[in-house]
């Protein structure tokens, strides 16, 4: 596995002294790693966790902190989000904490004029990042009013439409509860970590030096990063800015599904064993919704992002590590055995598919691509943006222009192929299945 400091090296190897003022996208990406290595002088022993806090905040994404009290917990949150401009919102969350408390309370004047309507100023609708203390102490009622600002970024209640300006978001808890109302609330939160409080002789005298300097508590920089500079990473990221992109090949995106099935069924193998091993019954049921999947793919580009690649490569898969485990956020605690299922599967996957195989699922997915245009009848003439992934389809089945395309084509392309890779074969035979069910309703 990667060593544990790689996605926050500085790229000449000393961190950025950041004195105010423009940054250019590579200048702030080594700010942002500088804030956030700056953050672990104040808090020793947490660079895995500042990983994955990483990949949350250029992701847009949450994050999830479960351990006991005294871990340090409101300190890192507070150290983290003092590195950017914005708006902070915490709570602590109790079985009584109301639905105003986060939404903002109800404005009176509406209210008396029979208009249900929420003072938004100052709550979680209009904050930039939140701190959200003893999560999972909150009542139903109170999780099931986040969803909406987590993941959609709204606030939608009545005639109430706002839209939440949340970048990020970090939760702690020393519990998990699942019910209902809570498992979709958890899913939202794409990266979890688990504090041990249990250090070794090392981390208790760097955190007692740290102490000595903050006192147990935030120290603010001179020059916190501007949000809009966070927020134009995370454009990169999510593909929404204008100029610059992070591309991934078919195949890397072939792999990294590879890699998350693969470690699903790793897993519940070694939950059923130590059921077996201990008397004890779990339940092999492990979960990645197909929305974390699909947002892995921002995961992927933010490792490529903070290492100044403007494409994704097969060592951002092993970053998949900080969203498909819950990973130990104390550096020097014991792995939990989800770190060593991890291993076995990214080796698992990269070893099962020979450089043959990957571009024959780049040719497979062209395939599918270039289908789905025909099938719907898009313009391709009028699309340049199509106009390489076209070009490519018509070099492997040997056709000059796209009006010699018909269903036939795309079906000969497929059944002519002899693959020997059985994972790929069973891609093929997909792409071929649902051909052949449009083209005989065609």
């Amino acid at each position: 596995m990667r060593d544990a400091h790689q996605l926050l090296t500085p790229a000449d190897g000393r961190p950025y002294n950041y004195q105010g003022g423009d940054l250019d996208a590579p200048k702030a990406v080594e700010v942002f790693k500088a804030a956030l290595l700056d953050v672990a002088d104040s808090v020793p022993g947490r660079m895995q966790l500042l990983q994955q806090t990483a990949l949350a905040l250029l992701s847009r994404r949450h994050q999830l902190l479960i351990s006991r009290a005294g871990t340090g917990k409101s300190l890192y949150g507070d150290t983290v989000f003092s590195h950017f401009e914005g708006v902070t919102f915490k709570a602590q969350f109790t079985q009584g904490t109301r639905v105003e408390t986060i939404l903002g309370g109800l404005d009176l004047k509406l209210f008396h004029e029979g208009k249900l309507w929420h003072d938004t100023s100052h709550s979680l609708v209009t904050a930039d990042f939140a701190y959200l203390d003893e999560f999972m102490n909150a009542n139903d009622l109170v999780l099931e009013a986040l969803l909406g600002i987590l993941n959609e970024r709204r606030f939608t209640q009545g005639e109430q439409q706002e839209t939440a300006k949340l970048h990020t978001a970090l939760a702690m808890t020393n519990h998990l509860k699942y019910s209902a109302i809570s498992e979709p609330v958890l899913d939202r939160f794409m990266f979890k970590a688990s504090i041990d409080p249990h250090g070794d002789t090392l981390n208790d005298i760097l955190i007692d030096l740290a102490y000595a300097k903050h006192h147990g508590r935030p120290t603010p920089p001179e020059h916190p990063i501007p949000l809009h500079v966070l927020r134009e990473l995370a454009d990169i990221v999510q593909g929404q800015h204008a100029t610059r992109s992070i591309e991934a090949t078919h195949d890397l995106l072939f792999l990294k599904n590879e890699l998350i099935e693969t470690f699903m069924r790793l897993q519940d193998a070694r939950v059923r064993s130590s059921s077996v091993q201990t008397g004890q019954h779990h339940p092999a049921d492990t979960y990645v919704s197909p929305r974390t999947k699909a947002a892995c793919r921002d995961v992927l580009n933010a490792s490529a992002l903070l290492n100044h690649r403007g494409a994704v490569e097969r060592e951002d898969l092993y970053s998949l590590r900080f969203v498909l485990t819950t990973i130990p956020g104390n550096d020097r605690a014991i792995p939990d055995t989800s770190q060593d299922t991890f291993a076995e599967a990214i080796h698992t996957t990269l070893s099962s598919f020979s450089d043959s195989d990957l571009q024959t699922v780049n040719e497979l997915t062209t395939i599918a691509q270039t289908y789905g245009w025909f099938a719907h009848g898009t313009p391709l003439e009028s699309q340049p943006s199509h106009g390489r992934v076209v070009r490519v389809f018509l070099a492997l089945i040997g056709k000059g222009s796209w009006h010699d395309v018909s269903y036939d084509t795309f079906i000969d392309a497929l059944k002519g192929r002899n693959i020997p890779n059985g994972r790929v074969n069973e891609l093929r035979e997909e792409i071929l299945e649902e051909i052949l069910e449009h083209s005989q309703g065609a």
